[in-house]
């Protein structure tokens, strides 16, 4: 239902269909972060912080955006963290579907006071505030992630 510019109101007559899902796959430039991705692999995460404003970035870039500077410390997170926020995810989004069960999803803020979201893990009942510690690895499906497991 719209109104017209006498305030008359107008049965919509516009169709609509559903699109088909759509898949968008495309190849992510990662040169200047090579040092991010590796870490997950080898169960490490960096974030970065600029050398001149002390400014930190997760996640890391290379070129600072407050004072335009390049050079930057890689540093590792510390290994725990504390939950901000977490959902439990009942229905995929598109290039997830290969995951039978249902997944928690969790922000945590590191001791290093850097936000960070991951996958939590052994968690029977999750809540705000909860430790973690936080760690990396490769899925089945090839792809790194970052990994919550609770410490309580």
């Amino acid at each position: 239902m719209r109104k017209t510019k006498s305030n008359e109101k107008v049965e919509s007559t516009t169709r609509k269909i559903k699109s088909r899902p759509l898949l968008y796959q495309h190849e992510i430039p990662i040169t200047r972060i090579t040092k991010f991705w590796d870490g997950l692999i080898e169960g490490k995460i960096y974030y970065t912080k600029c050398k001149k404003c002390g400014e930190q970035y997760y996640p890391p870039q290379v070129d600072c955006p407050k004072c335009l500077q390049r050079d930057v410390d890689w540093i590792p997170f510390s290994n725990q963290g504390v939950i901000l926020s977490f959902t439990q995810t009942q229905l995929k989004p598109q290039g997830f579907t290969q995951y039978t069960e249902p997944y928690t999803i969790a922000i945590v803020e590191t001791q290093d006071k850097v936000k960070v979201m991951g996958w939590l893990e052994k968690a029977e009942q999750p809540n705000v505030g909860m430790t973690v510690k936080i760690g990396s690895r490769l899925q089945p499906d090839g792809f790194p992630v970052i990994i919550f497991t609770a410490t309580d």
